[in-house]
């Protein structure tokens, strides 16, 4: 029951957008690894094209994904 409240805690809060280094950075996993969850990973939150050479990640959408993926 504590894990939904955490959830839906997550779920309530606002997009923090970063740009692959500094999300692989937060993460602990190389830019590489991130790029491939995003190719392969079911239901990964897709990144958002900002413009035609950035490109951003919501930092909350993948820590909401990798709690569900931890809770299977």
């Amino acid at each position: 029951m504590q894990s939904t409240s955490i959830v839906a805690k997550a779920a309530d809060q606002k997009p923090i957008y970063a740009r692959a280094s500094s999300a692989s950075k937060h993460f602990q996993i190389g830019r590489a690894t991130l790029w491939q969850w995003v190719k392969s990973r079911h239901g990964f939150p897709q990144p958002l094209k900002a413009s035609s050479r950035v490109t951003l990640f919501d930092i909350v959408a993948i820590e909401r994904y990798l709690q569900a993926q931890a809770g299977k």
